[in-house]
């Protein structure tokens, strides 16, 4: 997934050199939102998954320590 962010991130830079060389401003901010939607769109998709597997980490965590502390005896 990291390899698609750099690939998005590349094509990212050049789409925005070639708008510099457009002839219209709405030719320019077109290809200013496309290299923004291929830079931003797979880095999006690659944090949300590396959110998703922290956050089921946590859950593996805290499932452990539940489990620590219901095997532990009871203290007076």
């Amino acid at each position: 997934m990291r390899f698609m962010v750099m690939m998005g991130a590349v094509l990212g830079v050049l789409c925005l050199i070639a708008a510099f060389f457009m002839a219209g401003a709405p030719q320019q901010a077109a290809l200013a939102g496309m290299a923004c939607a291929v830079a931003i769109i797979p880095y999006v998709g690659w944090r949300a998954s590396q959110i998703d597997d922290d956050a089921s980490e946590a859950r593996k965590f805290r499932a452990d320590v539940l489990a620590l502390l219901k095997d532990r005896p009871p203290t007076q």
